[in-house]
């Protein structure tokens, strides 16, 4: 019995892993990891420079 329940929660769990893999937004861009870092710094000194100084 816990030969079954033990082979059954690794597939359920390989199961939910391979689901969240293959509905990633990201899945379909085809930008590397460097453009998409240089993105995200671009994006986060926008905002920086944009927010009102206090």
């Amino acid at each position: 019995m816990v030969d079954n329940f033990s082979i059954a929660l690794t597939h359920v769990l390989l199961a939910i892993a391979l689901w969240r893999l293959l509905h990633r937004a990201d899945l379909d861009l085809e930008v590397s990891p460097r453009d998409a870092w240089k993105r995200q710094r671009d994006a986060e000194a926008r905002a920086r420079d944009s927010s009102p100084d206090a």
